[in-house]
């Protein structure tokens, strides 16, 4: 089986990645925090840390002479005013959102090209919009789909590297959306997991001449005008 390395999956969108892919694939889930997948192997890593993600980086290696996909899809989230952010919290957004994954396609780069493999990362719709509030995890996201056509360059044409951004993706199976939720949406509901995990699959056959892209999961949400 080839192996997959996703960060994140040990909840929401990364956690259902891994469940649907586990009976095809090896999965890793790199994470700080750890929730059982039966199937998955668990790679304990604080992404905010330099020191801790490349002694994981150097375990994996150790113990998995191959790679077939690398998937950035750990992040973290803040909403509050601009003038109670703080420099801490932007740094650790910055770090786990956008360092990580330029480190581990760094240095998991040379097993990638031995298994003409893919790094799929995870942005965000907040890449090209923003609410305020959102200042570290929106430059995050707009640094994450610049790195992905950064890399599909640096990387060809060994490797394929594209980028997810989700739109509302409901990730809460206790929340059910209210009928003003779908209407936000040209398709006419929220999106579910699922909806980036057929992303995934798609991106994961590509047979190499769709790189350097960025598929927009949103229900035609950032297409729809908005007067008020």
């Amino acid at each position: 089986m080839k192996t997959i390395i996703i960060t994140g999956a040990s909840n929401g969108i990364g956690r259902a990645i891994a469940k649907a892919l586990r009976k095809k694939y090896k999965i890793i889930n790199i994470d700080v925090v750890k929730e059982d997948i039966k199937d998955v192997s668990f790679y304990s890593c604080d992404l905010s840390s330099r020191k801790e993600l490349l002694e994981t980086i150097k375990k994996i290696k150790e113990e998995h002479h191959t790679i077939y996909a690398l998937i950035n899809n750990a992040a973290i989230f803040t909403h509050k005013p601009l003038e109670e952010q703080t420099i801490k919290e932007w740094n650790k957004i910055l770090n786990i959102n956008l360092r990580a994954p330029y480190i581990l396609s760094k240095k998991f780069a040379k097993r990638l090209k031995k298994s003409k493999g893919h790094i799929i990362n995870i942005s965000s719709t907040r890449a090209i919009m923003s609410e305020k509030g959102t200042e570290a995890y929106s430059a995050s996201k707009g640094g994450i789909s610049s790195l992905t056509h950064a890399l599909a360059n640096s990387l060809s044409k060994e490797i394929k590297v594209n980028s997810i951004s989700p739109g509302w993706i409901n990730t809460n199976k206790e929340y059910i959306p209210t009928k003003e939720d779908k209407e936000q949406h040209l398709s006419g509901r929220v999106g579910t997991t699922k909806d980036i995990v057929d992303a995934v699959k798609f991106l994961l056959e590509n047979r190499g001449f769709i790189t350097g892209s960025n598929l927009t999961i949103d229900g035609g949400m950032t297409k729809k005008m908005i007067y008020i």
